[in-house]
This record gives structure tokens, C-alpha cells and sequence, in this order.
């Protein structure tokens, strides 16, 4: 198990408890979704691993190490990245400054143009825009930018908060094609999506959040057909077939 959270309970400076005994696990080489309605919490259990929330109960174990008291810039070092949900690049930076923002904590300059190059060749469409600010990008094209910002460090654990949001549906295609794409490289992926067919569809395994609590859990495959979260999560005139 690369990343375990248990009895989790945690909120906002001195705001009530967003979570709840939350208890979720990631392994190797695994990619994992956290579905749910609005409200559920499922952006502050990222938040959570991330060292951004006020945690009064519980722990955050990243492989043999509690992490839970760990400072942002700690876990990031020990090898988590996070990719936040909406404003996640630098509009007034080039997509190459950027990069070298994402690379923040690596010392030898010559791994950074050679991670660089790396994320380039990971994601094409960005390299003819090195030079350019990523204001002038589009939508997706910020998206790719802030996926290749996380992998600049090459995370052992990348957290996704709602990587598909505001996106055209074939540029949304292309976001999880990407995201199962890293998985191949051996990064496990921990990710929040409202988009949930198309997440539980590349997910090894799901979590279902209300309330701040756990409600279900399973394999992509089995949340799909499951009917309540069909009806609830998938959308009521949607058929489960869709997810198959």
C-alpha cells in the first residue's frame, strides 16, 4: 500500500469537520477515483494528504511514514504532487517558466531541462508554446500545462482535483488518456471527479464520499453497475450500460 488515510476527520482553520472518520487507501500503480455530490468533501480529503486543512483526528501514512503533520513543501519532497482543481498554472509565466515552477525543488539544472524535454515529449501540443504565456492557451492545453508542472518531480503519488472541469468533451478524452498514460509510467493516481463514467471507467478502484463519511466502495467496473450510484452519481436517465 503506497498511501493509506485512516479515521480521517478534518475542516478548515476553526470551521466544523468537513470529514468524518474518512478511511481510503491507494497501492502501486493504481488509479482511484473519490466520486460523490457537491458538498461530500472529496476535494478536502486531497487537501488533507496535501497538508492543507487542519486534520483533528486520524493519520495520513505515504508507504512506512505517517505524513500527517508534514508541511506542503515535506510531502512534496516525499514525493506527492498535486494538481488543484480551476487556476493551477501561472497566466503571466511561459509554459516553460512554468515548468520550471513545477520543478521548484530540484537543485541540478540539468535535470530540469532534461525533465523538461521529457514532459514535451509526454505532451506535444505544449512544446510549439515553450515560449509563450499560458494565458493564451486554451482550456486544455492549461490542463496539460499544470499534469506536466506535477510530473516535473516525478511523483511517486499524483493527486487530481476535477482535471476534466470546464473542458470540451473531446479535449476531456484526451485529459484521461493522459492521466492512464502517466499511470504507465508507475505514478499511482488519487483523483476527485465529477465526471464519474469517464473516471470510473480507468479506475482499478472507486470511493463513494456523503456527507464527509464513506458510503461505498469498490472496482471501477462495480460502481459503475452499481444502481445506486447509477441513480445518484451517473445521472438518473443515464443507462448503467454506458459505463460498461
Amino acid at each position: 500500500m503506497i498511501l493509506e488515510i485512516q479515521n480521517l476527520t478534518a475542516g478548515y482553520k476553526s470551521g466544523p469537520s468537513i470529514l468524518h472518520d474518512v478511511n481510503f487507501c491507494l497501492h502501486e500503480n493504481e488509479i482511484v477515483t473519490i466520486i460523490g455530490p457537491n458538498g461530500a468533501g472529496k476535494s478536502t480529503v486531497l487537501k488533507s494528504i496535501f497538508g492543507l486543512t487542519n486534520v483533528r483526528k486520524g493519520n495520513v501514512t505515504h508507504g512506512s511514514r505517517d505524513i500527517t503533520d508534514l508541511p506542503t513543501d515535506g510531502i512534496i519532497r516525499s514525493g506527492i504532487a498535486f494538481v488543484a482543481q480551476g487556476d493551477n498554472v501561472f497566466p503571466d509565466l511561459t509554459v516553460q517558466e512554468n515548468l520550471e515552477m513545477g520543478a521548484f525543488i530540484r537543485t541540478s539544472r540539468k535535470e530540469v531541462q532534461e525533465k523538461q524535454e521529457e514532459v514535451f515529449h509526454f505532451f506535444p501540443s505544449l512544446k510549439k508554446y515553450r515560449s509563450q504565456k499560458s494565458a493564451l492557451l486554451s482550456g486544455g492545453e492549461r490542463q496539460m500545462l499544470a499534469l506536466g508542472m506535477a510530473l516535473m518531480l516525478s511523483p511517486e503519488i499524483l493527486l487530481l482535483d476535477e482535471p476534466s472541469i470546464g473542458l470540451a468533451p473531446k479535449i476531456i478524452n484526451e485529459v484521461f488518456e493522459k492521466i492512464q498514460k502517466i499511470k504507465s509510467t508507475g505514478t499511482s493516481i488519487l483523483m476527485v471527479e465529477q465526471n464519474a463514467i469517464k473516471a470510473l471507467e480507468i479506475s482499478d478502484r472507486g470511493y463513494v464520499l456523503e456527507l464527509g463519511k464513506n458510503a461505498l466502495e469498490g472496482t471501477g467496473k462495480e460502481l459503475l453497475k452499481n444502481p445506486k450510484v447509477g441513480e445518484l452519481y451517473l445521472g438518473k436517465k443515464q443507462k448503467l450500460e454506458e459505463g460498461k
